[in-house]
């Protein structure tokens, strides 16, 4: 993917090592420099030969300019719980503008993000999936919830000030709750465990997405378990 810069210049979406350029905006957050380049990764231990990639990343996500000097948004990483997620989402979002603009979150699988980088902005397919692998990370990190994948899980009380942040955001006229994680389903089994007490299984979230197959191979596993255990307390 690419961004358009206001003096007409277009970038190219990062895609250097995803863990390396994670580090780099890390070391943003937590440190204040007058410059960041090469040389202050490197003096860092910030991916190591991969340097130049991510002082592009930084730059893509508009957090330093291109002399390297940190700018105003690069005070948003600073920010703590709630805020920073919030903040966070921000930067994720006006870099990625074009790429939110054409997929919607709820259908932006990992194959559908690989197709755009390829499709409309000409990634080979070692730059599409290293590129895939970071935006997925910072949705991850920034709690935008993509097809298949989950947003990084805090406290209650963290999902519930970040939900209200956003309904402000959007001024919304009451603040948006965003409940806890609940069980979608409880199932009940005739099993019982060693103390005796009747066995109740919980279906989260989580375990619904899994595959038929692979949630019957789950259940097998635990009844033999189970099995196993009555045997040896028995």
């Amino acid at each position: 993917m690419q961004a358009v810069l206001s003096e007409g210049k277009r970038r190219t979406a990062p895609y250097g090592p995803a863990k390396g350029m994670i580090e780099g905006l890390n070391l943003l957050r937590r440190t204040t420099p007058t410059k960041v380049d090469e040389e202050f990764l490197r003096a860092n231990r910030v991916a190591p030969g991969n340097e130049y990639k991510v002082v592009g990343a930084l730059r893509f996500l508009h957090l330093i300019d291109e002399d390297g000097r940190p700018a105003e948004k690069s005070r948003l990483l600073k920010t703590r719980g709630p805020a920073h997620q919030f903040n966070l989402q921000r930067i994720v979002r006006e870099a990625y503008s074009d790429l939110f603009g054409r997929l919607d979150p709820e259908d932006a699988t990992k194959d559908a993000v690989y197709n755009y980088f390829v499709t409309e902005h000409g990634m080979g397919s070692e730059m599409a999936t290293k590129a895939t692998r970071f935006f997925v990370e910072l949705c991850r990190m920034a709690g935008i919830e993509l097809a298949g994948h989950l947003p990084r899980v805090g406290s209650r009380k963290s999902r519930t000030a970040a939900a209200r942040q956003r309904g402000i955001a959007r001024g919304a006229g009451e603040p948006v709750v965003m409940p806890s994680v609940q069980p979608d389903l409880v199932v009940p089994t005739r099993m019982a465990a060693p103390d005796g007490f009747p066995l109740v299984l919980a279906i989260t979230p989580e375990t619904a997405r899994m595959p038929e197959d692979e949630l019957a191979d789950l259940f097998r596993k635990i009844t033999n378990a189970l099995k196993l255990s009555n045997l040896r307390c028995g």
